[in-house]
Formats: C-alpha cells, sequence, structure tokens
C-alpha cells in the first residue's frame, strides 16, 4: 500500500492511497464472502460457495462498493497510524482513481492549527468607568416609575398618562372602510410616550401621540398602512381605519423619594441604603460591560497577530451550536427568528452575515484561549467544577420531575455539565491570565497549581462538543471523577463512507 498526502486549504488533508493488486483481490474475496451469506446459491449453503461460483451471482456494482469498504475498513486506521494524522472528524471518500488495483482519494478534516503570536507583549489599558450620580438618580426614577400609582384625573391627555381606550380596527380597501373588524380591544391601556423613547407602540408606532388634548367621553378616528414587514403578520400590507373611544384618563402618581419608599422596596433601613444598593449594582453592570469590550481588545490584538486555520465542518457545527442556543434564548420572549429580526430591521441576508461573523469570532477566540491556556499552564481546580456542577443539577432538578428521568440519563447529564463546567473554568481562568499580561501586572502561580489536573486535552474536548460526539471523553477522565461523575461510553472509530 503507498500512501501520499497533501494539506489543501482550511485544514483538508488530502490522501491518496493506492492498493498492491494482492490487497485488492483480498478485500475483493472478503467482500464476496461478506456478500455470499446474504445470496442463495443454488446447491450451497448460505456463506459456503466457492469464490468463483459465488461471482457469478453477486452484482458486479454491489461488489465493487463492498471491495471499497471492505478495504477503508483496513486501510484507513493504519493510514492514520502510518502518517500520524490528528484528524477532527471522519474522512470523507471524494474519488476512485482506479478499480483494479484500488486507487482512492480521501479528504480528512484535520484539527484547527493555532500558531500565536506574541500575546505576552499585548497591552492595553485599564480603565473601568465610574458610576456618577446623575446614573443613580435616572436608575432610582425609573424605580419609582415602576412603582407609581395611576390616579383617574378630568382633564385632557397629557404626556405619561395612561389612557383606558375601546378600540375597533377595520379593514380598508380602495381606499373606502369595509365592515370587516381586524383588530377589537376592549379597556386597552395605552401609556403616552415621549418623542424621545424608543419603544414599541400597539397597534402602531405613534397611535400614542394621537391621544394627546383629547378628554374621556372623546372619538378618535385614525388610519394606518402596514408595511410588509410589520411584527402583526395579520395585519401586514393591510390599510386599517381606528376608531378609539376614550372612556378614562389616569396621571401617575409616583412615591416620595424617603426612607419610607426605600422599605416597602425590600430590606432596605433608609433611602440612602438602597442608593448604595442601586450604585453596587450599576458598577456591577458597568465592570461586566467593561471587562467584556477590554477582553474583545486583548482577543483582537493576539488573533491579528496568530496564524489560525480550522475545518469548515468546525465553523458549520460552531453555526449549528450558536443558532440552537439563539432559538432557545428567543423562545423564552415568545420570538423566533423572523420576528426578531423584524423588531431590529434585520433582512435575511444581513442576518446570516451577522451570524458568520458571530461564529467567526467566537471560534477564533476559543481556539486561541485554548492554545494560551496550554501555554500558560492553567490549572483545571476539582473543587470548582464540582460545586459548578451540583448547581447546575441542582437547577435543573428543581425545573423537572426527577422520578421521571432514569438514573442514567440523569449520570449522562450530570457528564455532560462537568464537561461544560471544565471548559468554561479554562476559558474563563485563561481570560483573566490574559487581563493581568494586557495590565502588565507580575502573575504569581497558585501553590495548589501543582496538584491540578491541566486543562491540557480540554480543547479536545470542546472540539468533541462540536462534533456532537464522544470522542474526547477520555480526556477529561481524571477531572470527571474527580467531582463523581462517571459514564462508560463505548467510542467506536468508523471507516470512511464511500461516496462515488
Amino acid at each position: 500500500m503507498k500512501v501520499e498526502t497533501t494539506e489543501l486549504e482550511n485544514r483538508i488533508l488530502k490522501v491518496v492511497i493506492d492498493a498492491t493488486p494482492e490487497e485488492t483481490e483480498t478485500s475483493r474475496r472478503m467482500a464476496a464472502q461478506n456478500l455470499g451469506k446474504k445470496v442463495r446459491v443454488p446447491g450451497f449453503r448460505p456463506g459456503k460457495a466457492p469464490y468463483p461460483i459465488l461471482l457469478k451471482h453477486l452484482d458486479p456494482v454491489v461488489l465493487q462498493e463492498e471491495t471499497i469498504q471492505v478495504f477503508l475498513d483496513r486501510a484507513y486506521p493504519q493510514v492514520l497510524d502510518q502518517e500520524n494524522i490528528n484528524p477532527y472528524s471522519q474522512g470523507k471518500l471524494v474519488s476512485i482513481r482506479n478499480l483494479d488495483p484500488l486507487s482512492l482519494e480521501i479528504h480528512i478534516p484535520l484539527r484547527p492549527l493555532v500558531e500565536l503570536g506574541d500575546y505576552r507583549s499585548v497591552r492595553v489599558p485599564y480603565e473601568p468607568p465610574l458610576v456618577s450620580e446623575e446614573e443613580v438618580d435616572k436608575a432610582l426614577n425609573r424605580i419609582r416609575q415602576l412603582n407609581a400609582l395611576l390616579e383617574p384625573v378630568n382633564r385632557s391627555v397629557q404626556e405619561e398618562d395612561v389612557v383606558y381606550i375601546d378600540l375597533v380596527g377595520y379593514r380598508m380597501e380602495n381606499g373606502e372602510t369595509t365592515d370587516q373588524i381586524v383588530v377589537e380591544k376592549q379597556d386597552l391601556p395605552i401609556e403616552i410616550l415621549s418623542p424621545d423613547k424608543n419603544s414599541w407602540e400597539y397597534p402602531f408606532e405613534g397611535f400614542s401621540r394621537e391621544l394627546i388634548g383629547k378628554q374621556a367621553g372623546d372619538q378618535l378616528s385614525v388610519q394606518y398602512h402596514y408595511p410588509e414587514d410589520a411584527l402583526s403578520k395579520s395585519l401586514k400590507g393591510m390599510t386599517v381605519h381606528f376608531e378609539a373611544k376614550i372612556k378614562e384618563v389616569k396621571t401617575k402618581i409616583l412615591p416620595e423619594l424617603n426612607d419610607e419608599f426605600a422599605q416597602s422596596l425590600g430590606d432596605y433601613s433608609s433611602l440612602e441604603e438602597l442608593r448604595k444598593s442601586i450604585r453596587s449594582m450599576l458598577e456591577e453592570e458597568s465592570l461586566a460591560k467593561y471587562l467584556q469590550e477590554y477582553d474583545e481588545k486583548i482577543l483582537r490584538e493576539i488573533i491579528h497577530s496568530s496564524k489560525i486555520e480550522y475545518p469548515l465542518e468546525l465553523a458549520e457545527n460552531e453555526r449549528q451550536a450558536y443558532l440552537k442556543e439563539l432559538k432557545t434564548l428567543l423562545s423564552q420572549y415568545l420570538m423566533d427568528i423572523d420576528l426578531y429580526n423584524k423588531i431590529r430591521g434585520v433582512s435575511q441576508e444581513q442576518f446570516e452575515e451577522e451570524v458568520n461573523q458571530a461564529v467567526e469570532d467566537r471560534l477564533r477566540s476559543s481556539l486561541v484561549l485554548f492554545e494560551i491556556s496550554k501555554k500558560e499552564n492553567i490549572k483545571i481546580n476539582p473543587d470548582r467544577v464540582r460545586e459548578n456542577t451540583q448547581q447546575m443539577m441542582q437547577d435543573l432538578l428543581e425545573e423537572t420531575n426527577r422520578t421521571r428521568v432514569p438514573n442514567q440519563t440523569l449520570q449522562t447529564i450530570a457528564y455532560r455539565l462537568a464537561e461544560h463546567s471544565i471548559i468554561d473554568q479554562v476559558l474563563m481562568d485563561t481570560m483573566e491570565r490574559l487581563r493581568q499580561i494586557a495590565k502588565g501586572e507580575e502573575i504569581v502561580s497558585e501553590e495548589s497549581a501543582q496538584e491540578s489536573p491541566s486543562a491540557d486535552g480540554v480543547e479536545n474536548q470542546f472540539q468533541a462538543e462540536s462534533r456532537g460526539d464522544s470522542q474526547s471523553q477520555e480526556n477529561l477522565s481524571e477531572t470527571t471523577e474527580s467531582v463523581s461523575v462517571t459514564q462508560n461510553e463505548e467510542t467506536t472509530i468508523n471507516s470512511v463512507n464511500a461516496d462515488e
């Protein structure tokens, strides 16, 4: 057997395997033997017919396909070992160059390649923002708005009032109002928004402003044409004539800013204590946002100076994972991707560009972080993994009925949670190390790090997660066992699929 390898773009290894005539004939005989067990040959029991006679009863095309598969089943593992190939996923047969003797071309996706630049020379000024008194006042005012009382008033409608109306919408055709009712609401509350508020309005943007100056008992007639990309699928492209009757006008009575108000909101003894709590919350939010931007600046510089290559299959797997996460998140708000894009005014093409860019950024960042984790010898803390896994399991069991979940399933879930906890820990700890480097701080190794499992190998698990398989579970066995999570799962190495 002769093997020739050539690396192509996007981490694809082209492998040409030339079998000897003897290897081809051996594979053909084995293939015939396999097929002969399913073919009836007169005068012989299944699988007992001599090879020359059996050939006359086999479909030549089927025999050739089986011959190729038998050969690859034996040759593929040998090629990986002989050529020291470390594949990302299973190879694919792309060309049959010759049938006798066999000559096959296989394309094998390789694991990502990351050649880091001088990441230790990266410096980014660290200047977290301060929270001003004005920001605290604005947050406090929002809390007052949420706790405002509504009091009926006998006057014209003003901004920030809440107006209760009966609303009926009639479909219009050719400029005429029909009898077809497309909208009907009773006692519908409408908050009168100021022009500078970028909030969604019902039944259409700007409707609340039409009510200003009206009083209880007044009528309002207004027309509106819904565009083709309107959020309401039933109204898109339709012109509607609205009739509204104002039933009641209420104004907001904001609570006074005093200790009593603070105490009504929770465990606060005074208004000053509430302000401190608000400031602390704003500082946490501000710092979290700043750190995200700070981390992005660091990673951009490192990625720019690094060589990163990965197979397209990895990018596609990451893309599917990204879309799955997005759909899960949107479902919590009763939205799908189409509605999400309409709200943002984004076309399908723009959305695809967004996703592709987000996937590329996330993938490059993860690969760089894993490579740096190995260079920096980042250690895994089993206690943190155990604590995080137990907390995630507890949260999961609180949301589901444990009696309905088999123990083996719980064990599998726990194992997966431990895997994710390990990956997250490595990424976070590596990012923290990069912050220290970017700020020019002296890095002091933890004493416990000498006894902790290394993060080396977690990258393999991340790539296995992207593939959706369990090929690299053994890399994490030491750590997962330390958190009392085990799973016996047989790993099978399949041969290459023959695609002609």
